[in-house]
């Protein structure tokens, strides 16, 4: 039996609920965003040490690892 692959409503949730502090979307453009919410602020230390408060990412795949990459960033960041 044939599995649909999940909607992209699914993925959102998927990785929302993966990192919470991020918020996600796809564009019309196709590409995969996530921002950083209020439950996980930057400290102004982190802003000037370079940390982004959004990534983009062309797959929800590539989407993770950026969302990873920052948190793991921001935590040496701190």
């Amino acid at each position: 039996m044939d599995v649909p692959p999940p909607t992209r409503d699914h993925l959102i949730s998927e990785i929302q609920e993966r990192f919470p502090g991020w918020g996600v979307w796809h564009s019309d453009a196709h590409r995969w965003w996530a921002f950083r919410t209020a439950f996980a602020p930057l400290t102004i230390g982190q802003l000037r040490a370079g940390c982004r408060l959004i990534v983009q990412a062309d797959t929800h795949t590539e989407l993770c690892a950026a969302i990873r990459a920052e948190i793991e960033y921001a935590r040496r960041a701190a």
